[in-house]
């Protein structure tokens, strides 16, 4: 029998806005000069910042791990060979954790009506890698939503130190969760962390394309969902296919 149910928050409860890159490095940028008192060529900036990005990407992808604001920033301002006051350095870190808010996640429609119904029959539980936007405010996002009540736990990659397809995020989720592998199921919308990382610990996996579908790569080409929706009422049927056939 299914007794738990976890979500991924990107993508999958949560759709993400599109958000001004070129708006938001003009700012950092500017922010970084004045702390300075110097000035750097676009190029040399952006080249910076690229080499930050790729420490993000190579680490979650290699070391199942996510960075925060404060060491992506580290390894920008290492590549630009400037230090700057702590104070001014964490405001910038805090900067980046809450741009979030200027461009708040939209939950999917219909969201909260399904997951008031799951969470009556169902322990409900997020596990979710974070990236420059801690789990802090993911919390706030969801507690304004007027969704946070309905889940019993929530995993976030920045407060755990591992993320997906690591086993300690499922395995510490559905342990908080009471229950056991075989009694819970994952839902998300990437192979590689979502439906790998679900299954290698005994879960099912769930992948949700309703907002994207992602690619196939040479890590995800061998992976096969449990089951795949679109729309999130499709779980009513299927979780109920699945405990019957436990019967």
């Amino acid at each position: 029998m299914i007794k738990a149910i976890t979500f991924d928050f990107w993508q999958t409860l949560y759709q993400g806005q599109k958000v001004d890159y070129a708006e938001r490095l003009r700012q950092l940028k500017a922010k970084v000069e004045r702390g300075q008192a110097t000035t750097f060529s676009l190029e040399q900036f952006q080249d910076a910042v690229l080499v930050a990005r790729d420490t993000w990407t190579r680490t979650w992808e290699e070391d199942h791990r996510t960075l925060s604001a404060a060491e992506w920033l580290d390894v920008m301002l290492n590549e630009l060979g400037i230090t700057l006051a702590t104070d001014y350095l964490q405001q910038i870190e805090t900067d980046m954790e809450e741009s979030v808010l200027q461009n708040l996640p939209i939950l999917v429609p219909g969201m909260d009506e399904i997951l008031q119904e799951l969470s009556a029959r169902y322990r409900l539980g997020v596990i979710s890698d974070t990236g420059l936007t801690p789990g802090r405010m993911l919390r706030q996002i969801m507690t304004e939503d007027n969704i946070i009540g309905y889940f019993s736990h929530l995993t976030f990659s920045d407060e755990l130190g591992s993320s997906k397809p690591h086993p300690n995020n499922f395995l510490a989720t559905i342990e908080a969760l009471d229950a056991r592998p075989e009694e819970a199921v994952h839902i998300g919308d990437l192979l590689r962390t979502d439906i790998l990382g679900a299954q290698a610990v005994g879960m099912r996996g769930i992948q949700y394309v309703g907002l994207q579908q992602d690619d196939i790569t040479d890590l995800t080409k061998d992976v096969t969902p449990d089951a795949v929706i679109s729309d999130h009422t499709e779980l009513f049927s299927l979780l109920e296919k699945w405990n019957s056939a436990t019967h």
